[in-house]
């Protein structure tokens, strides 16, 4: 996921910060399920949310237009409508996003074909009409995980939480070197960007910045959110790709 992040930083750290991810996801849940989306669907489910403001919306809405993204219209019928469609520039960068995810279902299910889904042609049709499900229905990861919105509430908060993981494992320890320059190449922000970051995190107790010997201790809680919250990442990627044609269902368990 990291070498697919740096290519193209900005995009990436941006659509991953919480309040946008919902914008983002709307977009493809109504293009997906609506004969004729329209802007003002995406704007209204937006602002049933509560968690996101007018501007937040529309600025974000003009970041994914002037980046190729989205292609606007008026309505043929009402012409007060604005109707959208998501570019192929759009669906092959999530398509990219949805990849890196394939191997580690390969690797847990032994009735996923990896290749099969590789290939769909419908692949788009068929997974966001799944995932539609989980977006319309107001289901939010930071909602099963509240620790983890020290970061995901902040640009580049999703790669900064798996920078912190990753170390800790390549480190084989929780009191870890951190290099804030690596990180913020990494993750595509400043260094003072990081270090507020993980302030907030300092605050609500998920590590603690040693300054003096310049390490992160991980405390246990941070170990159990990062855990949690990618489970439930990979949790609702997969019940969009349990929507393709072919691919088994879930077990009974597992999808309750």
């Amino acid at each position: 996921m990291f070498r697919l992040y740096l290519t193209k930083p900005l995009y990436f750290k941006v659509i991953f910060k919480a309040n946008r991810f919902i914008i983002g996801s709307a977009i493809m849940a109504y293009s997906f399920t609506s004969a004729n989306p329209t802007l003002r669907d995406v704007k209204d489910f937006c602002k049933k949310t509560g968690l996101i403001s007018d501007n937040t919306i529309d600025s974000f809405l003009l970041f994914i237009r002037v980046g190729g993204r989205m292609e606007v219209k008026k309505d043929a019928q009402d012409k007060r409508k604005l109707t959208y469609t998501v570019t192929s520039k759009a669906l092959d960068e999530t398509r990219a996003l949805i990849n890196t995810m394939m191997i580690p279902y390969g690797m847990l299910y032994g009735d996923f074909d990896v290749s099969a889904c590789l290939k769909m042609e419908n692949f788009h049709a068929e997974y966001f009409k799944k995932y539609a499900e989980i977006t319309l229905k107001h289901v939010y990861l930071f909602d099963m995980v509240p620790e983890s919105k020290a970061f995901i509430f902040r640009d580049a908060g999703h790669m900064l939480l798996m920078d912190l993981y990753i170390e800790s494992l390549q480190q084989k320890t929780t009191v870890i070197e951190y290099n804030y320059l690596k990180a913020s190449l990494k993750c595509g922000v400043s260094r003072s960007h990081i270090k507020r970051c993980l302030q907030d995190a300092e605050a609500a107790g998920l590590l603690t910045l040693d300054k003096a010997s310049n390490t992160l201790i991980l405390h246990l809680s941070f170990m159990q959110m990062a855990l949690d919250y990618f489970a439930v990442y990979m949790a609702m990627v997969e019940y969009g790709l349990r929507g393709l044609s072919g691919v088994p269902p879930l077990p009974a368990s597992m999808s309750q």
